[in-house]
């Protein structure tokens, strides 16, 4: 056991060995050397902006710059990360194109275009918010995330197996079908105030959860099980496999590369349903952190839950597609 984990280590350290001499190869860092030199030096100019140039309207410096300067820097190590790993030229426009837009963001501020931050907080007072908020915004991230992992985990059991077995039994497919059809028009965020009523509000959170990945999840198992060879049905058959037996043997591992591939298309749309429903009514979580600030008009703290959203989001999608590129390496 030891001696494989070692093995493990050893091929890593390999793998960034040859990755770094490829990256630092003369060729690739002439390939690179003038947006990087361009992003570093937008950096720095939104750094010392930041810092050094004080505000000429009535709108005074109301927050420290040290959040937001720590902001700047902490995109510019993840970009450089990125660029290190994939070698694409895109993630220097991404991180130019983000300097550029702070940069105009915070001088709309220092130079007076902007007067106040009540409706449209400058940056720097948008990411104090999350440092005199930072343990309940991620009290908040952590409530959302909860819920959202047991109401998805429901809702794709439940969903493959009630959609592998109208998959593959004619009848119950076709009394299943026209029901979901129906059910799926129905946004389900719509039916949130009436869940509500009648549940929890974690309960009625997760059961909004699971109405918006169940049927979708169910829909595309049903289509999966109908478009399997009959060759391959058959060649079970002949060898006496029985119904039960076909679908956990046969049927299943057939599907399971489409079942991976839907999670990472649901979970995004499953954390937004989420969203929308604390700010309706449930009591927890990032959505109803936002909107209880809204309902005070403190905009700064509603910008830093909708980044703080935009953020989630985005690392769950990045973690799914990498899980899923590891787990399904073909295409069916």
């Amino acid at each position: 056991m030891i001696g494989r984990i070692k093995d493990v280590f050893l091929n890593i350290l390999d793998s960034i060995k040859i990755k770094f001499k490829t990256f630092f190869s003369k060729e690739n860092i002439r390939y690179h050397l003038v947006g990087f030199l361009i992003a570093l030096a937008l950096l720095i100019i939104d750094i010392v902006v930041g810092y050094k140039v004080g505000y000429r309207t009535e709108h005074n410096r109301l927050y420290s710059a040290t959040p937001y300067v720590k902001v700047l820097i902490i995109a510019f190590v993840l970009y450089f990360i990125k660029l290190f790993f994939t070698n694409k030229k895109s993630s220097t426009d991404i991180i130019i194109i983000l300097y550029i837009f702070l940069l105009f963001w915070d001088l709309s501020y220092k130079t007076g275009i902007v007067h106040n931050d009540l409706l449209i907080p400058s940056p720097e007072g948008l990411f104090y918010v999350f440092k005199t908020d930072n343990t309940k915004i991620w009290e908040n991230v952590l409530d959302s995330l909860e819920l959202l992992f047991f109401g998805f985990l429901l809702a794709i059991i439940s969903g493959t197996i009630l959609g592998l077995i109208s998959g593959w039994y004619k009848r119950v497919r076709e009394v299943m079908i026209p029901i979901s059809n129906v059910i799926t028009l129905i946004p389900p965020v719509l039916i949130t105030a009436w869940l509500i009523m009648w549940f929890p509000f974690k309960q009625a959170a997760i059961a909004i959860i699971f109405l918006a990945v169940f049927w979708p999840t169910f829909q595309g198992m049903v289509n999966r099980v109908s478009q399997i060879d009959r060759k391959i049905i058959d060649a079970a058959k002949v060898m006496g496999v029985g119904n039960f037996e076909m679908i956990y043997r046969v049927v299943l591992p057939y599907c399971l590369p489409s079942i991976i591939i839907s999670v990472s298309k649901s979970l995004r749309g499953a954390f937004m349903c989420l969203v929308a429903a604390e700010m309706i009514g449930i009591n927890g979580g990032i959505g109803f952190y936002t909107e209880t600030y809204k309902a005070y008009a403190d905009y700064r703290r509603v910008l830093a839950g909708i980044v703080t959203i935009a953020i989630v989001t985005t690392v769950i999608d990045i973690i799914v597609n990498k899980i899923e590129k590891r787990i399904v390496k073909w295409r069916l």
